[in-house]
């Protein structure tokens, strides 16, 4: 085997190797994405009691509207919203922000039970207030409307996250690594040639 061949293999084994970290960096991406789906829940950006009226701090995208009760999952008691429920989210210009109706089972959230009913796009990050009325939650254990996102909204805001942070002083870092990473191998056959030129 000639020694221009074993240097081209050796060039080859650090190419694929280069290639090996960023498939591998890509597939610690995807899995970074997707515990976004299981981490959220239901309240993950705050809960206003019916009736009531509070601010709470909400991300901008989409986000999940719930009807909330603290009843035990266990009892079989199907959780249903009042009919007589309403509720409006205003932005901090005084503007009222779309609701579309949604529905889904209700599931567990650790202490009751939460039923999906609506939910709306925030154009921007910031404090909006939430009013909710009803006349039927009297008879309600700790009625709430809670605000969260669906699996799919969540992911999709963990990588508007990354796409942020990669914009950074992050983004610059990881692309001095790649290209360093790419040009490696180049600079090791580089040296190699440089070394064999020396000795002969």
């Amino acid at each position: 085997m000639s020694s221009s061949f074993r240097e081209r293999m050796r060039d080859e084994r650090g190419l694929i190797s280069a290639g090996s970290l960023v498939l591998i960096g890509l597939l610690l991406l995807g899995g970074y994405l997707l515990l976004a789906a299981f981490g959220g829940d239901s309240a993950q950006f705050g809960r206003v009691p019916v009736p009531g009226k509070e601010r709470i701090e909400l991300p901008k995208g989409d986000i999940d509207i719930y009807y909330a009760e603290k009843v035990d999952p266990e009892a079989g008691v199907p959780l249903i919203a009042p009919d007589d429920l309403l509720y409006t989210v205003s932005a901090p210009d005084g503007s009222s922000l779309r609701i579309d109706s949604r529905s889904d089972d209700a599931k567990s959230t650790g202490d009751g039970m939460a039923r999906l009913i609506g939910a709306m796009t925030v154009p921007e990050a910031a404090s909006y207030t939430v009013t909710t009325d009803s006349s039927q939650s009297a008879q309600r254990i700790q009625p709430a409307l809670t605000f969260g996102q669906g699996p799919f909204a969540a992911i999709g805001h963990r990588f508007d996250e990354v796409v942020d942070a990669l914009r950074g002083p992050l983004g610059i870092v990881v692309l001095v690594a790649l290209v360093l990473l790419f040009l490696w191998p180049r600079f090791q056959l580089a040296r190699r040639r440089a070394s064999y030129k020396d000795k002969y």
